[in-house]
């Protein structure tokens, strides 16, 4: 991310605010999607996540350091997974079900904060226009900016991992879909040892050649998402509109 920012030959004013805002984005971004897996499980019976300091908003105990820095020089990173105990979960018959339940929490949570930031973001800019030449303006430009990369990142989060490859969530849901004695053959647990080295190959050729092969596929994955929140948060654009914002 830093890379990309002096590739395009900002100042360093502009490098320091785009890093404030990216820095809000991610935080806020990981720490719903990590929570919700908490929560969700917690939910279900498991007091696992609760016990482990994880059923909470607070940033730091969502984080992980390495994952944190090269996802911030570097634009790809993690943050800190949350550990659960599916035998504990009792809530529903379907342990299957709840399993699935828990995985797509995360980005279950993403997606209404996608939405939520998108609606903000646009109300945010409709002041920065109606103030403009005043001094809210930049404070408004701010807070746009800062929802339209929460926004922005809360989509990218959301896609990559419901990439089916492992260890992330779009795999666990499959892994569930599948019949138990495909899931105890000696191909598949090779396939769970070595395809997470996919990503990173991917994701370095795509830095050295300058064609993200794994952007691409996460844009893809985004359209249906992108198109949900449109058609959702119309209204509220509408209503804006209608107050002369």
């Amino acid at each position: 991310m830093i890379v990309d920012l002096f590739r395009q030959g900002l100042s360093a004013q502009e490098i320091f605010y785009y890093i404030i805002i990216f820095l809000f984005a991610m935080t806020l971004a990981f720490s719903i999607h990590e929570f919700m897996h908490a929560a969700v499980a917690v939910w279900l019976g498991d007091p696992t996540p609760r016990n482990m300091g994880r059923l909470t908003l607070n940033p730091i105990a969502h984080v992980d350091p390495v994952g944190t820095i090269l996802i911030l020089i570097a634009g790809f990173g993690w943050g800190k997974p949350v550990m659960y105990n599916p035998r504990n979960l009792h809530r529903f018959k379907s342990q299957r079900g709840m399993n699935i339940m828990v995985h797509l929490a995360g980005v279950t949570g993403n997606f209404v904060l996608a939405l939520l930031s998108s609606i903000i973001s646009i109300l945010f800019g409709s002041l920065t226009i109606k103030f403009s030449g005043t001094g809210g303006e930049m404070v408004f430009k701010a807070l746009a900016d800062a929802f339209n990369y929460t926004y922005a990142f809360s989509m990218m989060l959301l896609a990559f991992n419901l990439l089916p490859i492992p260890p992330l969530d779009g795999f666990h849901v499959l892994e569930e879909l599948l019949p138990y004695r495909v899931r105890q053959t000696n191909g598949y647990r090779k396939f769970q040892q070595f395809s997470p080295y996919i990503i990173w190959v991917v994701f370095l050729l795509g830095m050295v050649t300058r064609v993200s092969v794994l952007s691409y596929v996460i844009g893809i994955i985004q359209i249906p998402f992108e198109w949900l929140i449109s058609i959702i948060s119309m209204p509220f654009y509408m209503l804006l509109q209608m107050m002369g914002l």
